[in-house]
């Protein structure tokens, strides 16, 4: 699509301008732009963030009564979701929330045009810090943005049943194994990125503490 080509062109060529300002730093041009970009969401993502969590809320107010209906028209598959779909028409409140996946599906060619960009620029290598080439893994690196892909999901505060800790564990492995195997400057955009997740998830407990 010629609108898409044109928006990872503009992300890309943005990149290598930020990194010509910074004496050719590649990595600098990565961080800035991903910087950018996910400062420009985070107004969006924070409030897509309280929806869901007021959505969660909502939703474990409601369970015990929603158990209930369970138990007592076990046998009438049909009742249960009559009278499910009535106490949510009650309460004005939606099984999924729309608004929330629309907000996400807005956001979601905006991050995969930045990390298509990302993977783009830093195919052309270049040094940053410690990091030899760009272009190939670092293992630091690798462990940095998966330490804060972990601090975002705690911000976020989805750690609860032992089940949701497996997952996040098995998540953070495979993060990591997948992290180690992509290059560098992509592995820098993935770090920036959780970082913001982590400020996003805090701002938002902040707000609804």
């Amino acid at each position: 699509m010629p609108g898409w080509n044109q928006l990872v062109e503009v992300l890309r060529e943005s990149i290598f301008a930020y990194a010509q300002a910074c004496n050719g730093n590649l990595g600098a041009g990565i961080l800035i732009v991903t910087f950018l970009a996910r400062l420009a969401l985070l107004p969006l993502g924070i409030r897509l963030a309280r929806a869901a969590q007021a959505h969660q809320r909502a939703m474990a107010k409601l369970q015990p009564e929603l158990d209930r209906i369970k138990k007592k028209y076990q046998a009438n598959p049909q009742r249960v979701a009559d009278e499910t779909q009535r106490v949510f028409a009650r309460e004005k409140l939606q099984p999924v929330p729309v608004a929330g996946c629309l907000g996400a599906l807005a956001q979601a060619p905006v991050l995969v045009a930045l990390y298509s960009s990302v993977r783009n620029a830093a195919a052309a290598g270049g040094r940053f810090l410690w990091i030899r080439n760009l272009a190939q893994p670092d293992l630091a690196v690798a462990l940095t943005a998966t330490t804060f892909t972990v601090l975002a999901t705690l911000a976020g505060g989805t750690i609860g049943a032992p089940n949701q800790r497996l997952m996040i564990v098995v998540s953070t492995v495979v993060t990591m194994i997948a992290l180690t195997k992509m290059s560098a400057g992509v592995a820098l955009y993935w770090a920036m990125s959780s970082l913001f997740g982590a400020v996003q998830g805090a701002v938002v407990r902040r707000v609804a503490a």
